[in-house]
């Protein structure tokens, strides 16, 4: 019983092992990956802030102003983190 056991559990230890540490780039390309979810974050946060903004506007003028730079705003935060994924993946 014990022998079928550790037959069963060697392609899992097989894996593992094929995994292994990453390379520095890969390294690299990870930390990338960790600051492109770290700038869509802050696109959205502050996007976020411009809408409540444009919520609580006095004038439709300054409403429809701020909605469109919060637009604005998560599209650059979104076309950054892409750029920063594309340049991880390369790494990879």
């Amino acid at each position: 019983m014990k022998k079928l056991v550790m037959l069963a559990t060697l392609p899992a230890f097989a894996l593992l092992g094929a995994c292994g540490q990453d390379s520095a780039v890969e390294e690299q390309g990870d930390m990338l990956e960790e600051r492109a979810d770290a700038v869509e974050n802050m696109g959205d946060d502050r996007a976020g802030q411009l809408e409540e903004m444009a919520d609580e506007a006095n004038t439709d003028a300054r409403e429809d102003m701020l909605n469109e730079r919060a637009e604005q705003v998560d599209d650059i935060g979104d076309d950054r983190a892409e750029a920063l994924n594309e340049r991880a993946d390369e790494m990879e």
